[in-house]
């Protein structure tokens, strides 16, 4: 039965075991931000406990406590098994947050009160009591919109949930960014009406929680995944987003301590970025380009010789002999083929043929130079590229059947290693193709199997060495 199910590669999975990891970071970020809301709400309603607190917890005003609490009990249900009534109680959960940003939306830009903010507590702590600032209506806007989204239908909307979670994060690093740099227009409107730093680490910790969640969903693939470019990326983001904050307040405090003149800080701040995010390209350049040469010989290597595979054989031939033409060279192909591979393995079985497989592997690549090409180029072919001129492979050859001699006289194997052996040399300015090349070789190596099978092993074993003999010798001359 055919399927149009896509085939999931492991590199492209997630790490169940980040996934797992991820799982407990959010409900502890839920869990801190939760006991944040709830005290600042217990400050507000009962009188006596607000003395418990630090200077200026009230800033984070009763209905900005109340939307972070409903937020986080919107993530810890959306976590949980869902049910109908429990992603209806999401959706209503956040009406009543979203419905508390607008309220303060229309306030700040109309200037009349809506009575909203001091519905439950009052407020004499400010001019525009209860009023919470543009920033933090903006994150409620934002993240009520994003848990309605993510209480339907996630798979329809997912792009416009990552979109959303996206501006949510970076709204979160801008207000983030006000603090660092003592710019009031970025955190709020005024010192009394400002997101507060309580409220700003709620922002962060429910919107770690959210990223979170939707990362266990199958989404932010990239962080997550098993591959090689998620594995960079988890390693160079918290790089990329800490650096300009370090940087930035280091020429900050510089310049407040009279080190530099600010222009002096800010362009050495600058000058250092460059220079980290230039030299956190190369790092990844290079470490890319290792892990590409390492796929690249992976795919070109035959895992079970350790000799070059049929693609390999190709793609190297075809440039071996490219660079021949080019500098008027000689060229030779030798191709093995090795005899009773199928009967060996009915006979004695599969460990033994699979042996005898290596056992030639072996032998081609401890006769033939580090500057020859070895390769297997079929279940029970080999193939040998070599550019010796002097003698077009006879010496490697003689000594590769004194080899094979001393292993058949060896007691510790119950089957004859033996192969037939094809060559076809290059001639200087001939223009043959590589294609042309290795046809010449098969042609000749099944002649040899016919002699072999007419005459016997010897005589095409003579019949090897003589061609070879005098393929080398008519290169030579010509």
């Amino acid at each position: 039965m055919k399927t149009n199910d896509q085939i999931v590669l492991p590199t492209s999975q997630s790490d169940a075991v980040l996934l797992k990891r991820l799982s407990i970071v959010q409900f502890i970020c839920l869990g801190i931000a939760g006991l944040i809301a709830v005290a600042i709400l217990l400050a507000w309603l009962i009188g006596g406990v607000s003395a418990w607190f630090p200077d200026g917890w009230y800033v984070m005003k009763f209905n900005t406590a109340l939307g972070m609490l409903l937020t986080a009990v919107s993530l810890l249900l959306l976590s949980v098994t869902q049910t109908p009534t429990r992603l209806w109680g999401i959706r209503a959960l956040m009406v009543v947050v979203l419905l508390l940003a607008v309220a303060a939306v229309y306030e700040h830009a109309s200037g009349h009160v809506t009575g909203l903010d001091t519905l439950i507590v009052s407020d004499a702590t400010s001019n525009t009591p209860g009023l919470m600032s543009d920033q933090t209506a903006a994150f409620f806007l934002l993240m009520g919109a994003c848990l309605l989204l993510c209480s339907t239908q996630v798979n329809r909307w997912g792009a416009g949930i990552t979109i959303l979670i996206t501006l949510l994060a970076v709204h979160v690093l801008i207000i983030f960014s006000g603090y660092c740099f003592t710019a009031v227009q970025l955190i709020g409107q005024s010192m009394i009406t400002r997101t507060s730093p309580h409220t700003l680490t709620c922002m962060l910790l429910l919107t770690i929680s959210l990223m979170c969640w939707w990362a266990q969903n199958g989404h932010f693939s990239l962080l997550v995944g098993q591959g090689i470019g998620s594995q960079l990326a988890r390693r160079v983001l918290p790089f990329a987003l800490l650096l300009p904050f370090v940087l930035m307040l280091s020429s900050a405090g510089m310049a407040r301590a009279g080190w530099m003149s600010p222009p002096v800080a800010v362009g050495l701040a600058v000058a250092v970025m460059a220079a980290a995010f230039g030299g956190l390209v190369s790092l990844m350049g290079r470490r890319i380009n290792t892990l590409e040469r390492e796929i690249r010989a992976q795919s070109l290597t035959d895992e079970f010789t350790g000799v070059f595979n049929n693609r390999g054989f190709n793609l190297l031939g075809e440039q071996s002999l490219r660079e021949a033409q080019r500098g008027n060279a000689t060229l030779t192909l030798l191709v093995f083929d090795l005899d009773n591979v199928k009967e060996i393995g009915e006979k004695l079985g599969h460990e033994a043929a699979s042996r005898f497989v290596q056992d030639v592997a072996g032998l081609l690549r401890s006769n033939f130079g580090p500057a020859d090409i070895v390769a297997r180029t079929e279940s029970d072919e080999f193939a040998v590229i070599t550019k010796d001129e002097n003698t077009g492979g006879v010496i490697a050859l003689m000594r590769i059947g004194e080899a094979v001699d001393a292993m058949n006289s060896a007691k510790d194997r119950s089957y004859v290693v033996s192969f037939s052996v094809g060559e076809a040399v290059t001639a200087p300015g001939s223009g043959e193709s590589f294609t042309q090349l290795v046809t010449r070789a098969n042609l000749m190596m099944r002649e040899r199997k016919r002699i072999q099978h007419v005459f016997g092993r010897e005589a095409a074993d003579n019949a090897s060495v003589i061609s070879s003999v005098r393929a080398s010798g008519n290169t030579r001359s010509s």
